[in-house]
């Protein structure tokens, strides 16, 4: 069922806490580890790899029917990232000119690998990422402290250049409010899932 992992998690998430065996064994696990593999396709395989993984992932979502539930944050969050790491590009915050960047309309826009990269956080929000949707504030600050040294580890790589470090400073604030808004979302939209799915089968009963 499309609604099944999210409601599944909202009912357990009061009860005794998932074994390492288990969380290790578990589909979430995997999809974290799909994300990670994501990130150092895109920043140092590109364009290709990228698609590569983050198209392994799809495949996984589908087989284990969780598309219909997630494809709306993927899709979402491609666009949104697109805008946003274009603007940085326009902004002089980042450059993304070592990369092959996307141009429509003789506008030029963020290279596909970072836009795939939101895919794959969108294919993950309610798996691998599910701790930090429940947790949005943490989730939020992680990310905000994080994303400096993200940053400079594609800079390392070459997939990004970085006019001055204390942009480093403007993307780790952004990020911090993006992410605990994006984990907010998701977690308001899987209470209200939830409570959907609740009041089904009693709707039904009348």
């Amino acid at each position: 069922m499309p609604n099944a992992t999210r409601t599944q998690w909202i009912k357990t998430k009061e009860s005794k806490s998932v074994t390492l065996s288990d969380y290790l064994s578990s589909s979430k696990f995997v999809n974290a580890l799909f994300l990670k593999v994501a990130w150092v396709a895109c920043v140092v395989g590109g364009n290709s790899y990228g698609l590569g993984v983050v198209f392994a992932m799809l495949c996984l979502n589908i087989y284990q029917r969780n598309i219909a539930a997630d494809w709306p944050y993927a899709v979402g969050l491609g666009l949104f990232g697109l805008v946003l790491d274009s603007a940085w590009m326009h902004f002089g915050v980042l450059d993304y000119a070592s990369s092959a960047s996307l141009s429509i309309a003789g506008i030029t826009l963020a290279p596909l690998w970072i836009v795939l990269l939101w895919v794959a956080v969108g294919l993950s929000l309610n798996h691998g990422l599910i701790f930090f949707v429940e947790r949005p504030l943490i989730g939020g600050l992680l990310v905000g402290a994080s994303a400096p040294f993200s940053y400079m580890a594609g800079e390392r790589f070459g997939a990004v250049v970085i006019p001055s470090y204390e942009n480093l400073v403007v993307l780790g604030l952004v990020w911090f409010v993006v992410y605990y808004a994006l984990f907010s979302l998701t977690k308001y939209v899987n209470g209200k899932t939830a409570e959907q799915d609740d009041s089904a089968p009693a709707a039904q009963s009348i």
